[in-house]
């Protein structure tokens, strides 16, 4: 499986020009704040819409500006695994989980099985009828990776997954989502500042700089 992105974005300060090939695996976007990665994360994810280019997943065109196509979130298959994960506070951490499923329709007894599916390959279900207000960082983590997951995405965007984690914690959860990765066999795209983390867990890394990515050379 794979992701093709070739992409521009006329942004307040500079022109976003995104290229990158994805391949199953892990790859590795790094760059200074504000300079186009979550952007990118975004515009593939169809929550933003890029000005021009192609997105193209496996042969399938989810964004095409010359051929004025551009799929909404939910057709997508793309799991976004946004930095402070977003999970509703007002909403039990089982309820969180469900609500993709819901989204796309699926029938109430498979949303339940899913669910409760998922909860236990995370570990987490004994925190069902918890908020999120009520659990820890990595507990979070879990349950939005949960989250993501239980829709069953072809790709998966992670936008800085440990930045809110102590060092002890994100250490350990770095090596969850490596052992979650390998069993998947998708594509994903990580976005960090830590050269570590993106040493540790990715096949390849792109660097951009105020719009510019470039392939760059793992240690």
């Amino acid at each position: 499986m794979s992701l093709e992105v070739k992409i521009k974005k006329k942004l307040k300060e500079f022109t976003l020009e995104s290229e990158l090939n994805v391949e199953t695996g892990c790859t590795g976007l790094m760059g200074p704040s504000g300079s186009g990665k979550s952007i990118t994360l975004k515009c593939i994810a169809g929550v933003e819409t890029a000005d021009s280019g192609r997105i193209v997943l496996d042969g399938k065109i989810l964004y095409d500006s010359e051929k004025k196509i551009d799929l909404p979130p939910q057709k997508r298959k793309i799991g976004y695994l946004f930095q402070g994960y977003a999970l509703f506070p007002n909403m039990t951490i089982e309820e969180n989980i469900k609500t993709g499923l819901r989204a796309k329709g699926f029938p109430k007894d498979e949303i339940e099985q899913k669910t409760n599916d998922m909860m236990k390959r995370f570990h987490i279900e004994e925190l069902a009828k918890r908020y999120p207000r009520q659990i820890s960082g990595g507990q979070k983590q879990r349950t939005a990776l949960a989250r993501m997951l239980v829709c069953e995405p072809e790709v998966i965007l992670m936008d800085e997954p440990f930045s809110a984690l102590d060092e002890y914690l994100r250490e350990q959860m770095q090596d969850e989502l490596s052992n979650m990765l390998a069993m998947l066999d998708k594509p994903a795209i990580l976005v960090s500042h830590s050269s570590k983390e993106v040493e540790n867990l990715c096949d390849k890394k792109y660097h951009i700089q105020r719009g510019h990515m470039e392939k760059a050379t793992l240690l």
